[in-house]
């Protein structure tokens, strides 16, 4: 009896990988629902301020600069559209329409929608989470996102080289996407010294989400650098998954303990 070769899609390799999609894709629906719940019950919502500051004068005028409130994101809502918008996905590479093309995908190690969800719930995380440690201009949490956001993309480039190719899409990616999280390091770092210490549930959120983060790129560096074995394309998809739904399951537990219940 012959064994398949470790690099090689096999018919069951796929069935273990739809089923986990499957599984993942339910749990995060479900947690969406319950998040939903919660945030209907609440006699308040939480609402996370969007600002725009204007000038207040001329150029070299002294006057304070006019801070216009834009909006209010409700956080419990965010969370739970987060939480859908990647079970949709999941369930989505299940389905006829698409396991076809997914299958293809991963045999030629690459798998554009893992890049195309992943930047969309980078960057909703990345801005939220922005939020939460004083973020609040509209510039800068636009910005936040959208850096987030094209810095995941680059893994998309990354994937499209040849086996043994050019790591620079990688590493450009990285030197881009390491700045949003300096940028909040900056505003929690800096509430600390002003002795404005951001409470223990801002402090957990963002250093567990930077965690999952690194852990989704050094994933992404072995999928492309590792031997053979972590470099199968059926593993870095799994432990892709399961990073994913753990940073979204630690974002949406921690909000819900720590703001919302």
């Amino acid at each position: 009896m012959t064994t398949a070769p470790e690099n090689v899609m096999t018919d069951a390799r796929f069935t273990r990988l739809r089923a986990v999609n499957l599984v993942v894709g339910l749990l995060l629906l479900a947690q969406a629902v319950l998040v939903s719940v919660v945030v209907l019950a609440q006699s308040a919502p939480v609402l996370l301020p969007v600002t725009a500051g204007f000038p207040g004068g001329s150029v070299d005028s002294q006057a304070e600069p006019q801070v216009v409130d834009l909006a209010a994101v409700n956080l419990g809502v965010a969370v739970a559209i987060l939480l859908a918008f990647s079970g949709l996905l999941r369930l989505a590479a299940v389905t006829p329409t698409f396991a076809g093309s997914y299958r293809r995908g991963l045999a030629a190690a690459r798998n554009p929608l893992r890049w195309v969800e992943y930047s969309q719930v980078s960057a909703i995380t990345v801005f939220l989470v922005a939020q939460l440690n004083g973020v609040t201009e509209v510039g800068t949490l636009v910005a936040l996102y959208a850096v987030t956001a094209g810095a995941t993309l680059f893994l998309a480039l990354t994937e499209r080289e040849p086996a043994g190719g050019s790591l620079r899409p990688f590493v450009f990616g990285a030197m881009v996407g390491i700045v949003p999280w300096g940028i909040i390091a900056f505003y929690q770092i800096g509430a600390g010294v002003r002795g404005d210490v951001p409470e223990l549930f801002v402090r957990t959120v963002t250093l567990s989400l930077l965690a999952v983060a690194a852990l989704v790129w050094t994933n992404a560096w072995l999928g492309r650098t590792g031997d053979s074995a972590w470099a199968h394309p059926h593993r870095v998809e799994m432990v892709q998954i399961a990073l994913v739904t753990l940073g979204t399951t630690l974002l949406t537990g921690q909000v819900l303990w720590g703001v919302l219940l």
